[in-house]
């Protein structure tokens, strides 16, 4: 079993906020380089988590959202070959501002990869609060010819603190905890052309 090494990368657009708790905290986010907050204030909503294939993110126009980009892919096929990095695009349900998520592992077995995210949810006081939902952005690297699968497996907690100021902004969750329920799973297939 080998640790994939993942870049996350997001654009900054008109409809998107880049949270400083992802930026301020490197030890919770490690394997994360940047990401992408879609505001429900900006009318986008997003009921259910989503996961897709992308080309590699060099290929994304620099003036485009990742979100936006994302949705474009979605007309069409995606095309990768042997030379090409392989991305994969997640989107999260709805979130609170106050909510947060983070991959805590990405293991591949063979042509299997299996990515682990964390979904923390906030159980404490809201002074005032938005909504909105994250954008990841994996970079799997070059992959040899051939089928690959995914699975992105959705792990809930909850938690009632943060973790240094105790503020939300700048903040990871504090002692979270696991959630009623089980984990949810998402999953797709892509191929590596020559």
């Amino acid at each position: 079993m080998k640790i994939t090494q993942i870049i996350l990368f997001a654009a900054l657009g008109m409809i998107t906020h880049q949270s400083p708790a992802q930026q301020e905290t490197p030890e919770r986010d490690a394997k994360l380089a940047r990401r992408e907050l879609v505001r429900g204030d900006t009318g986008k909503w997003n009921d259910d988590a989503k996961l897709q294939h992308a080309p590699p993110l060099q290929r994304k126009p620099q003036n485009l959202s990742l979100d936006n980009w994302a949705d474009q892919l979605l007309a069409s096929p995606v095309k990768t070959t042997s030379d090409d990095d392989n991305c994969l695009i997640f989107r999260t349900r709805q979130l609170d501002d106050n909510d947060r998520v983070w991959v805590e592992t990405i293991e591949q077995q063979g042509n299997e990869f299996t990515i682990v995210m964390k979904e923390a949810i906030w159980q404490g006081y809201y002074w005032k609060t938005f909504t909105g939902y994250e954008v990841l952005a994996v970079n799997l690297g070059k992959l040899p010819m051939g089928e690959y699968r995914v699975k992105w497996i959705i792990k809930p907690f909850v938690f009632k603190q943060f973790d240094g100021t105790g503020k939300p902004t700048g903040n990871w969750p504090k002692e979270e905890q696991p959630a009623a329920g089980d984990p949810k799973e998402l999953s797709l297939g892509f191929l590596v052309d020559s």
